[in-house]
Parts: C-alpha cells; structure tokens; sequence
C-alpha cells in the first residue's frame, strides 16, 4: 500500500498541506543520482521509474512508483546524495517538500513516522530479495518473477489473462532483471510458447500465472 495511504487523514492532510505541487512530462528526469538529497517527492498521479547505474554505464531498473509514493526520502533522511535517477513514466503530477520539512514533519507526526520506517524496512527487505534472486535463480525465473509483479501490481483483466498496463519494451524488462534483451527475447519466446504469456507491440499479457508461479519457485 502506498505511503499516502497508511497515513491518517489528518497526517496525510498535513503531509500534502507542506507541498509544492509540479508537473512533470512524460520521459522527464524528476530527481537526478548524484545530487544532494535536499527534496522529497510525493507521487500523486502517474508512474516514475527508479534507475541505478553500474559498470559501463549500464542501466539497471530499481522499482516503479505509483501515486502515494515517496521518492529521495532516504537521501533527504540520510542527509547523503542520491542514489538512483527518477524519471517520469507517464504525466506525473508530484508534490515537492524540502529534507527539513519533511523531518520537522516526522519529529510533529509520530504516527507517520512509524509508517516510514516500515516503509523503509519493506523496501530494503524487497532489495535483499532481488539479490538473493539474482544470485540463485536463473534468468527466465527472474523475468516470470518480474512479469508476475508487474501483473499484480499494474495489470487489467482480459479475456485469458491479465494485461500488463505498461508500455514494456525487451531492452527495459532486461535493465529491470538483470539480463540482457537476447536472454529476455528467448525467455519470452519460450513463455509463449508454453501459452504462460502473450506479447504485442511492448505489451505483455499473463496467461498461466500458476505456470510462472511455478517456475519462480525454481531455484537453480
């Protein structure tokens, strides 16, 4: 559930009374790796995609925010540079706080820090578990893991499945599990083969969702 959400009304209320709101266009950067951590953000419509970069300057896709999410709240709690680049999936409108308001905010609102810290705790577990994937499943369990997530999280019923709502390109789904696109096109080939998945123009529909349950399940 996002954090908007867990706050009670009068937190959420006070929370959104401190922000500055912004549109944002699609493609566009919202917040920037490297830089000092003196903004948060408040997603209230639209998605944003959290990108990390390695070696070479590969891109690696850390998660996607939806509205009633914070983003730069560690590095504004940390009081450090950021680490990751946020970018604008869709239009997004978002409510821009400075770092000091938002611990003023938490020292007056107790409740709502509580709801951070299991927030923090919840994303940090997620981290350790990408790594524990990435260390001992293969990389067609990693993507149905990934399809399976997305499914739940951004899918729309159809006739046979579940239609993931986003616009998923083989280069972005490879940066999101750790593989490259080849390795992606053959899992997704093979998916369609066994009827788990469909795929039309960088959508992605889950038809078996038992069958790739199953497969995630497979530790190599």
């Amino acid at each position: 559930m996002p954090f908007l959400r867990q706050l009670g009304p009068e937190d959420a209320d006070a929370l959104l009374g401190l922000t500055r709101r912004r549109r944002i266009r699609r493609a566009e950067t919202i917040l920037r790796a490297g830089a000092a951590g003196e903004e948060v953000v408040v997603v209230l419509d639209g998605r944003v995609k959290l990108i990390a970069y390695g070696a070479d300057r590969r891109e690696v896709v850390l998660a996607l925010r939806g509205p009633g999410e914070l983003l730069g709240e560690m590095a504004a709690l940390a009081g450090q540079r950021r680490t990751a680049t946020a970018g604008a999936v869709d239009d997004v409108e978002a409510g821009f706080l400075h770092a000091d308001e938002l611990r003023d905010y938490l020292h007056d609102h107790p409740d709502a820090a509580l709801v951070m810290i299991r927030m923090l705790v919840r994303r940090l577990s997620e981290a350790t578990r990408d790594v524990v994937d990435l260390a001992t499943r293969d990389s067609v369990g990693r993507i149905a893991k990934r399809l399976l997530e997305l499914a739940a999280e951004h899918g729309a019923p159809t006739d046979g499945g579940t239609r993931i709502e986003l616009s998923l390109s083989q280069d972005e789904l490879a940066r999101w599990t750790g593989a490259t696109r080849e390795t992606v096109s053959r899992a997704l080939r093979l998916m369609r083969q066994l009827g788990w998945v469909a795929t039309d123009h960088r959508t992605v529909t889950v038809l078996d969702p038992a069958a790739l349950r199953e497969r995630v399940g497979e530790v190599l």
